[in-house]
């Protein structure tokens, strides 16, 4: 009987043990607490877009891009609903006309502006009392128009040239053919002389008109038929230290009739040659210099100029040019 029991307390305390064992090994830990980090807002991207620098009135022409405009960032989601709304470059707003009144900081579109007619931008008189500048086109090279470096707003000078003809009289020494002795006689002749002068100054560049390039248009050929296509200029050719030989484009100036009128004058004297050179004028120079103008007497009087000495006169006796009788033509012989 206690044999017995003593099993029986064995068997229970087996079972015991089994049942820990298998809570232990079998039973699923409890998940650790996780504390949620907090997270930080997506930075949403910006675009640049063109906004006003200052206060800008109704019908203004916007010529003076630096001053008047400059650029703000707006988000990209902003930009992207409504792309052909705004300008992304000051250059791109380079002679619109503004239809409403802007303001400060304010972003422009394009709703807000239109392209502005030529006469939008010819610039008003300094002075009420000063006469109004109209639009005179002129033909300019590379010699003649700073070698393609003039853009719309910028301000030049023009230098002119002129050829000035004078009829003068000389005696001179002719033999007469009755007597054979030596007479002065009245010669013309006429004197070419040069002088060139700053005539118009601080004259503004409203456009730049350049002549279009044929796209199809290959390589001539010596028999006159097209060749492959010229090649695109390369990335050296393109820099903006090159320039294209032979080329002439056409700027727009603004100018008074009078300047005008001196200018026309000009041209149709310029044979061969032209006589119109460009100066360009820096950032805000509205000074206007007084010359003297240069001709050769001004070079050599005034500047330093020095002269070749002239020749010496020839001492002759009067038997030495008084003419002798003629001498008889020598005979040609054949040749061997």
């Amino acid at each position: 009987m206690r044999r017995g029991g003593l099993l029986l307390l064995l068997g229970v305390v087996i079972a015991a043990a089994a049942a820990l064992l298998f809570f232990f090994f079998f039973q699923t830990p409890p998940a650790p607490e996780t504390t949620a980090l907090p997270q930080e807002p997506t930075p949403v991207p910006l675009r640049k877009v063109v906004a006003a620098r200052v206060d800008i009135p109704a019908n203004t022409v916007l010529t003076d891009t630096e001053t008047l405009l400059t650029l703000r960032d707006i988000p990209e989601p902003e930009y992207n609903a409504a792309p052909d709304q705004y300008f992304t470059s000051v250059g791109e707003l380079t002679t619109k006309v503004t239809l409403r009144a802007l303001n400060a900081t304010e972003i422009i579109r394009a709703r807000d502006l239109t392209d502005a007619g030529l006469s939008f931008q010819v610039p008003p008189p300094d002075t009420i009392d000063a006469p109004r500048n109209k639009v005179f086109p002129l033909e300019v090279g590379n010699l003649t128009g700073v070698a393609d470096q003039i853009r719309p707003g910028d301000s030049v000078d023009l230098v002119m040239t002129y050829e000035i003809r004078r009829l003068i009289i000389r005696p001179s020494l002719t033999t007469d053919p009755e007597t054979g002795q030596l007479v002065v006689t009245p010669i013309e002749e006429t004197l070419v002389d040069r002088v060139t002068k700053t005539m118009v100054q601080n004259v503004q560049v409203l456009r730049v008109l350049k002549p279009a390039i044929p796209q199809d248009t290959g390589t001539p050929t010596p028999g006159g038929a097209q060749g492959e296509p010229a090649p695109p200029p390369s990335s050296a050719q393109q820099q903006g230290d090159t320039y294209v030989p032979g080329a002439q484009w056409i700027l727009l100036l603004a100018m008074t009739d009078q300047e005008a009128e001196i200018v026309k004058f000009t041209l149709d004297q310029q044979d061969p040659k032209p006589q119109i050179t460009l100066v360009l004028r820096g950032r805000d120079d509205g000074d206007i210099e007084e010359t003297t103008g240069i001709t050769l007497r001004l070079l050599t009087s005034r500047y330093g100029l020095p002269l070749p000495e002239p020749l010496q006169p020839l001492a002759l006796a009067p038997e030495e040019i008084t003419p002798g009788p003629a001498r008889p033509t020598p005979t040609s012989f054949p040749q061997p």
